[in-house]
């Protein structure tokens, strides 16, 4: 209310306004750079050993699912060790383009026995899929957070603070005489 008061209704408005615009885009570059790290070192640190060969690949980017940068995506058929064939999408970064036509050994991990729904990559340690999954976990958050923030701010700027308080359920301070 201090504030309202200090800087007058249009100012804080403007201000409120201000702070939902820079807010908006500071949370989803945080959630895009978390991506992009989990990205980069990405692996699977369970499963068992396939065989990949990459046939045709197509490059997503500049901003995606998988962070900010240029990746590749590539259909591939993979063969498992039990002699199962199938084809799959192997996301980035364990492919490129001149991988095409090679048998690359990844590592397969399938969510449960017999189930299609499976990811591939490189193997890598318990500890780093840890990290990683704890920093896009925290990218998230702030997406979520940032998404409130601005919610609140531009309810703020909407309503003002006489309103907001009371639509927090709050009573706004008189004015003593």
């Amino acid at each position: 209310m201090r504030l309202w008061e200090s800087l007058g209704p249009a100012k804080y408005r403007l201000r409120s306004a201000c702070v939902a615009v820079l807010l908006a885009p500071a949370g989803v570059a945080v959630f895009l750079g978390s991506m992009t790290l989990a990205t980069l070192f990405a692996g699977v640190d369970y499963g068992h050993q396939a065989r990949v060969v990459v046939h045709d690949c197509q490059q997503v980017g500049p901003i995606g699912q998988h962070g900010f940068g240029y990746w590749w995506e590539c259909n591939a058929v993979v063969t498992a060790p039990d002699g199962t064939v199938r084809k799959a999408r192997i996301n980035p970064p364990d492919v490129a383009p001149e991988d095409r036509g090679r048998t690359i050994e990844l590592r397969e991990a399938c969510r449960k026995e017999g189930s299609t729904k499976c990811s591939y990559g490189r193997p890598t340690s318990r500890l780093l899929n840890f990290g990683l999954l704890i920093i896009v976990k925290l990218g998230w958050l702030a997406l979520v957070f940032s998404g409130f923030g601005v919610l609140m701010f531009l309810t703020r700027a909407l309503l003002g603070a006489p309103l907001y308080l009371r639509f927090r359920g709050r009573r706004p301070p008189t004015a003593d005489l």
